[in-house]
Formats: structure tokens, sequence, C-alpha cells
């Protein structure tokens, strides 16, 4: 406990002077006798033995009078975590090629279910490698020959998630195509009307196609170059089948060599270079779990933890206490130890 007004105190000279203005109005008031000699064998009853309480509880009275004038407060210490979260775009190709199969675990699924499963994990954790992006605003936008927003950024993940198992791939006629310039620049666009918001601490963009560009108003190359103005890092992360190294035969010997980047990939690679982001290729489930993996180890949140002490008046308890002591001298005096002058 702690008091604002702590000069109050000073007022506690105020008892010793009542005790002795009571104890010289006691002696001022006295009745004389001629001899007190038989007075000295006469009982006292037990209202002389709770006298002390008139003076006593005048002196708790102005105590906690004094006390309430100090102005007293509790104090307590509490401690919350200030979290500054990361706006992330997920970008995801649903074109007609998301039907092509790839391997999960001893099954084979489609690309399509494969990447719902990943981002699913990746959005709310899956309790092993991917802990989930509690503290992040995450938005999702689809996109075949037009991008389209399916989620706005949010808090809410498990609405989130129910959203992302619900994602197919894009059948409508004439629809289909791989747009990823247009979902780029839609999503940067988005994230840059954050702009100002204390609590985010970056904004990327994760963008996962199995396609090149091949339709849509805005190259990717020029989406990525307005992300880099806006500050927006870009992740690509292109799904393909697994590479097979190419056989080169020379005077030395024959060797197997990575097969050359295709012209897509080549594009998606300048996208994250060009923003700080980073390019990655995935062929199967694990390979595209490591690869969100690997987002998440680079793209923390950042917690820090505040104290603070939070302080309550507390001097209606001594006010209280003080009206109590004084209406109990009040009582006592006028009942049962009403003194006589």
């Amino acid at each position: 406990m702690t008091f604002e007004t702590p000069y109050a105190f000073f007022l506690f000279v105020l008892v010793p002077i009542l005790a002795i203005y009571q104890w010289r109005s006691r002696r001022r008031h006295a009745i004389n006798f001629s001899s007190t000699e038989n007075m000295s064998h006469a009982k006292k009853s037990w209202r002389i033995h709770l006298l002390f309480l008139l003076p006593l509880t005048l002196h708790l009275a102005l105590i906690s009078l004094i006390f309430t004038l100090a102005d007293p407060m509790t104090e307590v210490t509490k401690k919350r975590q200030d979290r500054q979260g990361i706006a992330i775009q997920v970008l995801v190709d649903v074109s007609s090629s998301m039907d092509i199969n790839m391997k999960y675990g001893e099954e084979r699924l489609t690309r399509m279910d494969v990447a719902k499963i990943v981002v699913e994990k990746f959005i709310g954790g899956d309790g092993d490698e991917l802990v989930g992006r509690p503290d992040d605003l995450i938005g999702l936008i689809t996109f075949a020959r037009y991008a389209d927003t399916i989620a706005p950024l949010s808090l809410a993940h498990e609405a989130l998630i129910s959203i992302v198992q619900d994602v197919t791939i894009n059948t409508r006629p004439n629809e289909d195509g791989t747009a990823y310039g247009d979902a780029t620049a839609l999503a940067a666009a988005q994230l840059d009307l954050l702009q100002g918001d204390q609590d985010i601490k970056s904004k990327i963009i994760i963008l996962l196609t199995d396609g090149e560009n091949n339709c849509g108003n805005h190259l990717p190359l020029q989406a990525a170059s307005l992300a880099k103005e806006w500050g927006i890092k870009i992740y690509t992360i292109s799904i393909q089948n697994k590479p097979t190294p190419e056989r080169k035969k020379t005077d030395q010997g024959t060797f197997f060599v990575p097969p050359t980047p295709s012209a897509g990939d080549q594009v998606l690679k300048k996208m994250a270079e060009s923003t700080g982001g980073v390019f990655r290729l995935a062929h199967d489930y694990d390979s595209l779990k490591s690869v969100y993996k690997e987002i998440n180890k680079l793209e923390k949140s950042k917690l820090k933890a505040i104290s603070y002490t939070d302080k309550s008046p507390a001097f209606s308890i001594f006010a209280l206490f003080s009206i109590l002591f004084l209406f109990l001298h009040s009582l006592l005096k006028s009942t049962i130890l009403r003194v006589s002058p």
C-alpha cells in the first residue's frame, strides 16, 4: 500500500495532544470530596473498567481519519504480453493443373489437397513442426485466370481454416489460367492499406503456384516492384514434379547436373529475391511443409513482456472505520459509559 498524500501523517501530533486534553479535562471536571478514605474500599463496577473505551475509540477515529486524508492506494503489479504480429497474404493457385497428383506420405493426393493441408497447418499449427500463427493477420487470395479475395486479413483463424478447407479448383468455363501477377498486386495493395498500424511488425506475401503467369493485367515483376516499394516481402513456392538430374556427357566422363530452371521458376525467384524473400521448389507434402516451416522461422512475431502497476484507492475502508469509531464513541458516551460532570 502506498499513500498519495503522506504529509497528512504530520497530523499524528494531534493524537498525543488529544490524549493530554482528555486527561486534563477529566481532572478539571472531578468532584471534590472531604475524604476518599472509605472510597478506596468501594467495589468498582464493570462500567468503570470500560471507561478506557471512550478515549480509545476517539483516538482510533482520529487515526483512521488521518489515514483517510493520506489517500491510501493499493498496488497490484501486473504483466501483459505486447505482441507485434505479421500481416500475411496467402496466395493459392486454383487453376486446373492443381488437380495433378503428388505424394502425400504413402498416398497420392492432388496438389490442391496437399496445398490446403499444409496451409491449414501453417495457420493453425500441427502440434509438431508448425507452431501456427496466432498473432498474425492472415488473408487468403486464390487465383486462376482471375484473382479473388476469399478471406480478408483477419485474426479469426478458425474461420479462415474452415474457408481454406472449402477451396476448390476453378472449373468455370473460360476462367482457367494462371494470373499470379494480378494476385500479387491485389495482395500488396491490401497489405499497403495497413500502413501506420503499430501492431504490424512486417508484411509478407506467400505465393504458391504450379505454373507460369499466362494471363492478367499485371506482370509478376511489376507486381513485385509494387510490393518492394511498399515494404512487402514475397515468398514464392513452385510446385513441380520431382526434378530429374540431367545427364551430361563430357570428355571427362558422364555427369548428372540439376535441371535448368524453367522460365516461370526464374520469374518466381526474381520476385522473391527483389523483395527480400526466398524462392523454393516443392514436389511432395514433405518438401512443401518444409518450405512453410522455413518461412515460419524467417518471419517471427515479436513478443515483449510489459510490467505495470495498477493502483486502486483504498481510503474508503479507513473512512468507514473513522465513522464507526466516532459512532461507537458517541453511543458509549451517551449510554452505558455516560459520565456525569
